[in-house]
This record gives C-alpha cells, sequence and structure tokens, in this order.
C-alpha cells in the first residue's frame, strides 16, 4: 500500500511541475482549475501516507510494551520460584526413601502415540486476483513518465484518476480488441491524434506479450 501510495505521489509531484509550468507561461481559467485538482489529489494521498506512518508507530509501540510485560512478568515469576525453594524445608530422608517405592510399585501408564498431525495446504484463493494485480503493473509500467503526462493531456483531457481507472480495467480485458472499445466508451479516439495512435500501438504491444 506504501509503495501506491509513494508512486502516485511522485506521479502527481511531476504533473503538478508540469501544470505550474503550462499556468506560468500562459495562465487560464482550465489550468488553474487543473493545478487546484492535482494538489488537493496529492494532499489527499499526502495525508494517507501519514495514516500509515501512525499505524505501523502504534503497531511497534505495542509490540514494545507487551514485550517488556513479557520480561518483568518472568523476572517475577523466577524471584518467587527461588524463594519458594529456600523457604521450603527438605523432606525426611526416610519419608522421600518410602515416596520412590511407592512410585517403583505403581504401574506404568502406557503411552499412546499420536498420529502424526498431517496439514493440508490450500491452494490461495487470491491467486486470480493476485495474477490480475500483475498484469496492470505490468501495463501500468509500460508506459513512461512523459507518455503517462501526453496520454493524460491529449487522451483524457488532463483527467489522470480517469486514465488510471481505464488502465486498470484494460489490464484485466481478454484482447486488444476488447480493450478498444472500452475505451472507445471512455474517450474519442481519433487516429489522426499521434497520442491516440501510440496509446493504441502500447495496448497491442501489451495484449500480443500476454497472449
Amino acid at each position: 500500500m506504501k509503495q501506491k501510495l509513494l508512486a502516485d505521489i511522485e506521479l502527481d509531484v511531476h504533473e503538478l511541475k508540469y501544470l505550474m509550468d503550462s499556468f506560468t507561461k500562459e495562465p487560464t481559467q482550465t489550468l488553474s482549475e487543473l493545478l487546484k485538482r492535482s494538489v488537493a489529489r496529492m494532499q489527499g494521498r499526502l495525508d494517507e501516507l501519514s495514516q500509515e506512518i501512525d499505524s505501523v508507530e502504534l503497531v511497534s509501540l505495542s509490540s514494545f510494551v507487551v514485550e517488556e510485560t513479557v520480561v518483568k512478568e518472568n523476572e517475577i515469576t523466577a524471584q518467587e520460584k527461588d524463594a519458594s525453594v529456600i523457604i521450603q524445608s527438605p523432606k525426611p530422608v526416610i519419608a522421600a526413601a518410602e515416596e520412590e517405592e511407592a512410585a517403583e510399585e505403581e504401574e506404568e501408564e502406557p503411552v499412546i502415540e499420536e498420529a502424526p498431525l498431517i496439514i493440508k495446504k490450500e491452494e490461495p484463493k487470491n491467486a486470480v486476483l493476485g495474477e490480475s494485480i500483475k498484469l496492470a503493473a505490468g501495463l501500468r509500467h509500460s508506459i513512461s513518465l512523459n507518455d503517462s503526462f501526453r496520454f493524460s493531456r491529449e487522451l483524457f483531457k488532463g483527467d489522470t484518476d480517469l486514465m488510471n481507472r481505464v488502465i486498470e480495467q484494460i489490464s484485466v480485458m481478454g484482447s486488444y480488441k476488447t480493450a478498444v472499445a472500452f475505451l472507445s466508451s471512455k474517450v474519442e479516439i481519433d487516429e489522426e491524434k499521434d497520442a491516440v495512435v501510440d496509446f493504441l500501438e502500447l495496448l497491442k504491444k501489451y495484449f500480443n506479450q500476454s497472449a
């Protein structure tokens, strides 16, 4: 979870820098809205990361307290045992001998051997989910940072969240044809644009590799 947040924050930083440069050169209302949206999105992810860090610190502190408590309890128990040994008076030699004879006369109880415990290893239920996540990461990582900004700007009209959702959904589809049909339902596919042509070519390579 932390790795994904860090990766998203890194993308947000680059996107924010790009938008800020564009806004400085030519300030427009659209760029202003995109800048505000980008800042709000990055702030939300930073808050999530801060909560993750706090939860890790709480778990570490709880573990430390538990360990300290166990150590102190063990020390107290050891001291009590030592004190009981000192206070306890030794048994008379005759009484001890009689107890040993009585113990020898008692019949030994039969030892029942327990059958070895066989643990059946179950197949992980989330195997299919794990494969889907692997495919999604493969498509996402095949897009360079510069292309990601270009696709977001020219194909998804600056909506980075929409682009990420579309990429995640396309990653688990079964064919290039299905992916293109889904993409056309989300954005306008104008094959005269270089960004559209490059994005379609990237999808084609991805599905050929995963086939």
